[in-house]
């Protein structure tokens, strides 16, 4: 059976703070750039081969999992993202594993994809559904923030959202590169009014 807090720790509606972030998607609306091929774009070469990627890596070692994720995210936006995110989840107080009170006492960054592995581990969710799950969410996210720009409507949204989820092919090593998403988000860093944090 699936583990129910599975549903839980992806949850759009988790209070995390997820929908304020677009990912770059708010950027490439503005650019003019072709919204579904940008999200595909980012979902295949950055959310699957980076976050999803160090989820594996977290479940053995999250310190070294959230260096590398903090490493990572090149633009300000993207890193101060996944900061807040994984600390928003830790401080939720629905993971209490050694990891996530560091977070919370500020002893590490807690980028998004190191709190979630953890709190996967903790719950007793496989490594791989664990992946699956991030890459769902950070997937949706994206496809939400178009919906939102009318960038994208719902049944476009939706599709796409079944297409990526039936081709996804999880990862084996971490290798996360779009440097495309690294200009569009220095771009939006500048943006005024912006819907989207990042």
């Amino acid at each position: 059976m699936l583990n129910p807090r599975l549903l839980q720790l992806f949850d759009s509606g988790l209070p995390i703070g997820s929908f304020n972030h677009s990912y770059g998607v708010e950027e490439a609306y503005y650019s003019g750039l072709d919204v579904k091929s940008f999200i595909e774009d980012i979902f295949k070469n950055v959310v699957l081969r980076g976050d999803v990627a160090l989820v594996k890596l977290a479940y053995y070692d999250p310190y070294r999992a959230d260096e590398i994720a903090y490493a990572s995210k090149l633009p300000k936006e993207l890193k101060e993202a996944s900061v807040y995110l994984g600390n928003s989840l830790a401080s939720l107080g629905i993971c209490r594993n050694e990891f996530v009170e560091k977070v919370k006492r500020g002893e590490a960054y807690g980028t998004y994809p190191a709190v979630i592995a953890s709190c996967c581990k903790e719950f007793g969710i496989g490594v791989e559904d664990c992946m699956v799950g991030l890459a769902y969410s950070e997937l949706v996210q994206m496809v939400y923030a178009a919906v939102r720009l009318r960038a994208l409507d719902f049944v476009e949204g939706q599709r796409l959202i079944s297409r990526l989820l039936s081709e996804i092919e999880l990862p084996n090593e971490f290798s996360p590169f779009s440097p495309v998403l690294d200009i569009l988000s220095k771009r939006h860093e500048n943006r005024e009014p912006k819907v989207f944090m990042s």
